[in-house]
């Protein structure tokens, strides 16, 4: 049982570790408008899940239980963008 509780932490660790690298990878490829922005609606409890080249314009995307918002490269926020993410 304890080794089991030890692979399962062990399992888990390294999965935040991706997550974090992941995130960290993301974060790289916003401007300092967007990372202001990124953090004002990080308060609210929304995570940056994508960051996508759209007309060779960085746009980040991110959700909130089903809800989702952009930031375009002005660091301007749309919490009704027009886009659908795939599951």
């Amino acid at each position: 049982m304890f080794e089991l509780r030890q692979s399962h932490l062990a399992t888990d660790v390294v999965e935040q570790r991706k997550q974090n690298y992941h995130l960290e990878e993301l974060w790289d490829k916003l401007n300092l408008s967007q990372q202001f922005s990124v953090c004002s609606l990080g308060q609210f409890g929304y995570m940056l899940n994508y960051v996508r080249q759209i007309n060779d314009r960085c746009l980040a995307i991110l959700t909130l239980d089903d809800k989702v918002a952009t930031i375009n490269e002005e660091g301007l926020i749309n919490v009704t963008p027009n886009i659908s993410l795939r599951h």
